[in-house]
């Protein structure tokens, strides 16, 4: 009798290990899962954020700090929502346009480009997309090429339009701008309109050129996008506060789009 009972007690025990195994395996794979998806680019070859619909149940009001000189040079504000990932942000606004601006590389990746994105952005109601970095420092960390580049709500943002911009920076301190991009019909406009404004531009060299289909300007409903690239000079000059040079490269970007729509 005494055999029995040792019998069924052992047995109890047992289930209740195995139960609280089970568990324990259950909540590591949870938190592995749930850090994979949220963890930064340092630690992930590629970030993510939730799905477009995800973003929009985390996000809150934008503070104006980060595009501060691209609405004091054009006079222009949007609405725009961002979530806060730590090391970086996104931002985001998604209006009823088929044309995206999108800046892979903002905030203090590559200075500059996340203003002119919404300064052309906010100017015509186009979709918005800016990745961010705003670390103290070691931001170019957070640099993912632009054939890697995966976040879900801004593959989702330019699968869902017709013509998509993206906003880079490139060395150089004299004042320039290269057009690449498969969509060279556009191109050819913006580099004629840019022209007559009096900028400087020229064909992107090939590490540049934008031309790969699996590069996010690419990923949109006709397949080829605008990859527009600043020269450090330029992007310094969009951001000193005191010209309207700014708005004057909006305005020939503008017009060059409205030419082939």
């Amino acid at each position: 009798m005494i055999r029995k009972l040792l019998y069924v007690f052992y047995s109890f025990i047992r289930l209740i290990v195995c139960f609280c195994l089970i568990i324990l395996i259950i909540s590591v794979t949870f938190s592995n899962a749930s850090d994979r998806i949220y963890d930064n680019p340092e630690k992930s070859k590629n970030p993510r954020s939730g799905s477009l619909k995800e973003l929009s149940l985390k996000v809150s009001e934008i503070s104006q700090k980060d595009i501060s000189h691209a609405i004091k040079s054009t006079g222009y504000r949007m609405k725009t929502n961002v979530t806060d990932f730590g090391d970086y942000k996104i931002e985001a606004n998604v209006t009823d346009s088929d044309i995206i601006v999108i800046a892979i590389h903002g905030g203090k990746i590559e200075r500059g480009t996340t203003e002119l994105a919404y300064a052309l952005s906010s100017r015509n109601n186009y979709n918005y997309y800016s990745y961010l970095g705003v670390k103290s420092g070691g931001n170019l960390n957070l640099h993912v090429a632009s054939d890697k580049f995966e976040e879900p709500t801004a593959l989702e943002m330019v699968s869902k339009s017709n013509i998509t911009l993206s906003i880079h920076g490139c060395a150089g301190s004299e004042e320039f701008t290269y057009i690449g991009g498969l969509d060279t019909e556009l191109g050819n406009k913006i580099k004629e309109s840019l022209t007559k404004y009096g900028f400087t531009v020229s064909d992107a060299p090939k590490n540049l050129a934008g031309i790969s289909p699996d590069n996010i300007v690419n990923k949109n409903r006709n397949e080829s996008g605008i990859q527009i690239e600043l020269s450090q000079g330029l992007r310094t000059q969009f951001l000193s506060g005191g010209s309207d040079e700014l708005e004057s490269y909006v305005n020939a970007i503008s017009e060059a789009i409205n030419d082939v729509q």
